[in-house]
């Protein structure tokens, strides 16, 4: 499986790797104990030395942490991605995504396989942000059209458990969310400086820690009815959707 999931990196099921093969891993991550590789270097010094490798494999540990929406166009993955597309890969991580779902196809992108049908992260970026803002109706991440683009993939983590609950605020409530919309509307020109700051005040008044990650602490959330929270919750409701279904897709070591 050239993509794993894991809720032990050591528990990595790996093929007999060549001679030359580099594990290149994030700090904080577990370590596969792999006897024969030529060397495992963290990411930060390997963006120094890539150059000079000559790699006949590279196993890439937190692949979620070492490549990001801000770092993507730094010329190491250009490397990692395109120069050495004919050098086989495996990436391990402790869960399918972080941040927004399309981050997941960083795992396929740099292992060359999947069926995702886009070459890079700003095109399955822009589709997912159609879907986030509900100006598009479908999406490769929604749990439906995952099983048609994930392949070479296992894991065995668990799948999340998330639950949500609304409640009829205050007549102070829903007049204060009238002023604080105003105000953000008139401060901020974009609609997810308008979300991420009407979400940042609600959650102050309301002392909640709320937000588009909330799904993965497997608890139940008691949310005022606003439409800020509407919004999120569902969000989170997508985003499980997608992790869960990943999950259940990649349960079986045998996909292909």
């Amino acid at each position: 499986m050239k993509i794993q999931f894991l809720k032990n990196i050591k528990s990595a099921i790996l093929p007999d790797i060549p001679e030359d093969t580099y594990i290149i891993y994030r700090d904080g991550y577990e370590l596969p104990d792999i006897k024969g590789v030529k060397g495992i270097i963290e990411f930060e010094k390997f963006k120094e030395i890539y150059s000079n490798l000559h790699a006949n494999m590279y196993i890439l540990v937190g692949l979620n942490r070492i490549i990001t929406p801000s770092n993507r166009t730094n010329f190491v993955f250009e490397h990692l991605f395109t120069l050495s597309a004919d050098v086989p890969k495996i990436s391990l991580d402790t869960e399918p995504f972080i941040g927004e779902p399309w981050r997941l196809w960083f795992h396929y992108g740099v292992t060359k396989t999947g069926k995702f049908g886009i070459p890079y992260s700003y095109a399955i970026e822009t589709e997912w942000q159609h879907w986030f803002y509900r100006n598009g109706n479908e999406s490769r991440f929604s749990p439906d059209n995952l099983e048609l683009c994930i392949t070479d993939t296992y894991s065995n983590l668990d799948k999340l458990i998330y639950i949500s609950e609304f409640y009829e605020p205050t007549n102070n409530d829903f007049e204060w969310y009238e002023e604080i919309k105003t105000f953000v509307f008139d401060k901020y020109n974009s609609p997810k400086l308008f979300i991420n700051n009407i979400l940042k005040l609600c959650n102050a008044r309301f002392k909640l820690k709320y937000g588009f990650d909330s799904y993965k602490e497997n608890t139940k959330f008691v949310l005022p009815e606003l439409n800020i929270y509407r919004f999120v919750d569902e969000e989170n409701k997508r985003r499980i959707g997608a992790y869960n279904r990943i999950i259940e897709i990649s349960s079986n070591e045998n996909i292909q």
